[in-house]
């Protein structure tokens, strides 16, 4: 089970879509532990929001009528980091898609940050990150790349390849056939 929250929790206060940072951190510890998902048992892995890039975001917000913009890239960091920090009070993996998006970007740490306006806009981030915000395809290739390798090194009994079918493959006739006669 993933746990994918945080873009737009992380709105800059009066905006109605704000979460606080106290509040963002305590509702992933209350989505992680509550009684009904943990009586199931689930494999859980909290997913970083990724960066903004703040030159998309100000255009949206502007033809939205906000002023000033309702998200930054030091804001959504925070947010990033808080997620890390669950991750490891409580011991469950993170995909750290903020840290993938920004390494792609060639951002190291100390750096400004890509997607700010104080650096030129980033092409990478464009490419990533389709309104500024939300994955656009390259970033969900992205998600994806950095998802399956995560789950082989975390639980690699759940590769793909590992899982044991529940029902027959679509191709397989003569199993679909005796897989029919069982239930009959």
């Amino acid at each position: 089970m993933t746990v994918f929250f945080g873009a737009n929790d992380a709105c800059i206060y009066p905006n109605p879509q704000c979460v606080p940072l106290s509040q963002y951190s305590a509702n992933l510890i209350k989505i992680i532990t509550h009684p009904l998902v943990k009586a199931h048992s689930p494999r859980i892995m909290l997913i970083t929001p990724p960066p903004i890039n703040e030159y998309l975001q100000a255009t949206l917000d502007m033809v939205k009528g906000y002023d000033p913009p309702r998200r930054s890239a030091d804001n959504t960091k925070r947010y990033a980091d808080a997620t890390r920090e669950v991750g490891k009070d409580l011991g469950i993996p993170v995909l750290d898609m903020w840290m993938a998006c920004m390494l792609e970007a060639g951002w190291e740490p100390g750096e400004e940050l890509p997607g700010s306006r104080a650096l030129p806009e980033s092409p990478v981030l464009q490419e990533l990150l389709h309104d500024g915000l939300h994955l656009s395809p390259a970033g969900y290739r992205l998600l994806y790349k950095n998802l399956t390798t995560l789950i082989a090194k975390t639980w690699p009994d759940q590769v793909p390849d590992r899982i044991p079918f529940v029902l027959p493959a679509w191709d397989d006739k003569d199993k679909w056939r005796r897989f029919q006669a069982s239930i009959e």
